[in-house]
């Protein structure tokens, strides 16, 4: 269990036992799974995995849950955004941090360390809508801006959290460009900004919400799913909370090809530490990836692993350090 933090004295980890870890990786991908399900996959009783999950919201590991909603297939363009300050005091970025949370179009948020300081996630029908919002952003913090970074992503994706058990194996998800539209009414669209707000919340509280059926409700969510509009349910962690560090990859390669640079994303994929990888143009480097480690030598051995395995073709590269997820929100509307 978790030392509780002491007056003057810096907050322990919680500690993990092997059943949180085993219920954190099953609500990964599967942030709806009933109590019932969970503790069938868990083999713990029903009030054990309740508590379980309970204590982890309540000591503040599990923050939220959001469903993963593949917005491309509603038109819309992955467009991101890396800015590096200057002349910033604490109270000063604290602000920026605020404004950019409530700002309508931003719907990812993280605070970094490194290379950049924040990185800007929106949703842009065209790009020139993209391009009005970087202008209202440069009007804004203009004179704080000292570096910016801006990218297209034509390929997210989504790799299971895996590191807390070392699997290999893992599920994907491709938030990716794509020719496929999907149409919502105002249903579908009030539904969706509700699994946006809580990912767990109920279809009886759905359906007060929207004066509908819990039927009608149930039926539209499956719709969603079946269409692979909603591709996962997802927890919001607090990794420090457990211990983990959340870097982010700029990864040049000396000349690679197509064939070598599918070599090495396989090889990546088949690390347990690794939890997304990014594709587009405008990249800061030819990876973009993000991972999960447990310390600072973990992420050496990370780095040298892959630097050995293709000491030809992996050249120079940059970390990022995630600080803090401030905003998940995957909805443009």
């Amino acid at each position: 269990m978790e030392n509780k933090e002491k007056k003057g004295e810096k907050e322990e980890n919680f500690i993990l036992d092997k059943k949180d870890k085993k219920i954190l990786q099953i609500l990964d991908f599967h942030g709806r799974c009933s109590y019932t399900q969970l503790a069938k996959k868990v083999g713990m009783s029903k009030q054990g995995v309740d508590y379980k999950v309970r204590l982890l919201q309540k000591r503040g590991v599990i923050q939220g849950f959001y469903p993963v909603i593949n917005v491309p297939k509603l038109g819309y363009l992955y467009c991101r955004m890396l800015l590096t300050f200057q002349n910033v005091t604490l109270e000063k970025k604290e602000q920026i941090l605020k404004k950019l949370k409530e700002h309508k179009k931003v719907f990812w948020l993280l605070e970094m360390h490194g290379p950049y300081d924040i990185l800007i996630v929106m949703w842009a029908k065209t790009v020139s809508e993209y391009m009005a919002f970087a202008d209202e952003i440069q009007n804004m913090f203009g004179a704080y801006i000292k570096k910016k970074k801006e990218t297209i992503a034509t390929d997210v994706i989504h790799l299971e959290h895996r590191y807390l058990l070392h699997k290999e194996e893992t599920k994907e998800i491709h938030i990716r460009e794509t020719k496929e539209r999907i149409t919502l009414d105002d249903l579908d669209r009030e539904i969706l900004q509700l699994l946006c707000l809580n990912g767990r919340v109920s279809l009886v509280e759905i359906a007060t919400k929207c004066k509908k059926s819990a039927k009608v409700v149930a039926y539209r969510i499956k719709r969603m799913k079946q269409q692979k509009l909603i591709e996962a349910y997802r927890p919001i962690l607090d990794h420090k909370k457990i211990g983990y560090t959340y870097y982010k990859l700029f990864i040049h390669m000396n000349g690679a090809d197509s064939t070598d640079r599918k070599k090495v994303k396989v090889f990546i994929k088949q690390h347990s530490a690794v939890i997304y990888m990014v594709e587009g143009f405008g990249l800061p480097a030819d990876l973009d990836i993000e991972i999960m480690v447990h310390s600072t030598k973990e992420l050496l051995e990370f780095i040298n692993t892959l630097r050995f395995s293709f000491p030809t073709i992996i050249g120079e590269y940059e970390t990022a350090l995630f600080v803090e997820t401030k905003k998940v929100k995957y909805l443009p509307f």
